[in-house]
């Protein structure tokens, strides 16, 4: 190749290196723009997948401000909330849930139902609309069909609880138990719902039902409160099971060895059980305790007087009303065991301490009537019967003993 070619080859040569520069970088260039153009597209492409899910986060804020309206009294439609669901998506828990009220609160009973059950779907809200739906058939009387629904919906338990404590303030023992077993239902783990449960079912006197509630508590709790130790152990005496009461009255003391019903109860076991000795003891190891305690003295007065020691009797019950001398009980108590003593003197002033305190008790006024006739007190006894007779005009006993005193026919 001669020098020449070779200069030109070389110039050549370069001249397409050169020209090659410019458009690589053209096309270099173009790949920032194609890039944003494919993601813009991705974009698109994605909100269009995404519409429904948009329309359902902001279609829930403007359900839940109709629902509260609702809630609030206020007329909503639940033609116009409900076109403003997504077509073609199912309804969350929060959509139903707030359906539902809004049919609720318009009285539309089956409808809100409806939503409701429309809402238990898989969606992670399926448990508003879950507890909705039980609540409604709460509210209808269908507790069973309540109680089914809210199965396994933990959260709602507090609910249950504190709904249970607004009827008991209320004075609604049977709507309170109810709520109280709902909770303790819903969540078995929770020891205030059967612990609530039992002390209402003692109250109402079902102290077969009242056993296992507080035995649950016994099962859930290390350490049970005094309150439901005392409480079962009570109502293991009311059933005549002096045994069983004994058994928890133990552990309780064990756990709280300064509670005085536990001492109470402990003797009453005894005295059930016909062991009046170690029922006696019992009283006595509260007294040396709890000297003032009322409760004790009257229980060995009590004790003393089905025993025939009714001087002791007397002793005891003198110790009851001066601890408590606002209490006709004790008074009568100590009237009662005061006249098998033989003092009648102190039965009479025991006597006039209760009718002082209860000048409107027919049968007090009558029993210390009785009394004075029979002890032959008769002119303390006339103005006994008369105030009987101004409390109660037809009382035959009364006017018989009246007209007894004076000679005449009743």
């Amino acid at each position: 190749m001669s020098r020449g070619e070779s200069h030109t080859l070389k110039q050549t040569g370069n001249a397409d290196a050169a020209g090659a520069t410019p458009a690589i970088s053209s096309r270099l260039g173009s790949w920032p723009i194609l890039a944003l153009v494919f993601g813009f597209l991705v974009l698109v492409l994605r909100i269009l997948s995404l519409g429904s899910g948009l329309t359902y986060v902001v279609t829930n804020p403007v359900l839940l401000k109709e629902a509260m309206r609702a809630a609030a009294g206020q007329a909503v439609s639940t033609v116009d909330t409900a076109n403003m669901l997504p077509t073609g998506v199912p309804v969350s828990g929060f959509q139903a849930r707030a359906m539902g009220e809004i049919a609720w609160r318009a009285g539309q009973t089956t409808t809100a139902e409806a939503w409701f059950v429309q809402g238990l779907t898989g969606s992670p809200s399926a448990f508003l609309s879950q507890f909705e739906l039980c609540r409604l058939y709460w509210d209808k009387g269908e507790r069973d069909k309540a109680r089914e629904d809210c199965r396994g919906t933990k959260t709602s338990a507090i609910y249950w609880l504190n709904r249970g404590y607004e009827a008991d303030q209320a004075g609604d023992r049977a709507e309170a138990l109810a709520a109280f077993q709902m909770a303790g239902s819903v969540d078995p783990e929770l020891t205030a719902a059967w612990q609530q449960a039992g002390h209402t079912l003692f109250a109402l006197g079902r102290f077969e039902e009242a056993i296992p509630a507080y035995e649950r508590v016994v099962a859930l709790e290390e350490t049970p409160p005094a309150d439901v130790i005392q409480s079962l152990g009570w109502s293991y005496l009311k059933l005549n099971e002096p045994l069983a009461a004994r058994r928890i009255l133990t552990r309780g003391l064990e756990l709280y060895p300064y509670q005085q019903l536990l001492f109470l109860a402990m003797a009453q076991t005894y005295r059930d059980a016909g062991d009046m000795d170690t029922a006696d003891e019992w009283y006595a190891r509260l007294l040396d305790r709890w000297p003032r305690d009322a409760r004790g003295w009257a229980s060995r007065g009590e004790m003393a007087l089905a025993d025939g020691r009714y001087g002791d009797a007397v002793d005891y019950f003198q110790e009851t009303v001066n601890i408590q001398p606002d209490d006709v009980g004790y008074w009568v108590s100590l009237a009662t065991a005061a006249a098998a003593d033989g003092n009648l003197s102190l039965a009479a002033t025991a006597y006039k301490k209760g009718m002082a305190l209860r000048p409107d008790d027919a049968a007090l006024w009558l029993r210390s009537g009785r009394f004075l006739v029979e002890t032959g007190r008769g002119e303390e006894a006339v103005a006994v019967l008369e105030h009987v007779l101004e409390l109660e005009p037809d009382n035959g006993e009364a006017a018989a003993l009246l007209a007894g005193l004076r000679g005449t026919t009743p």
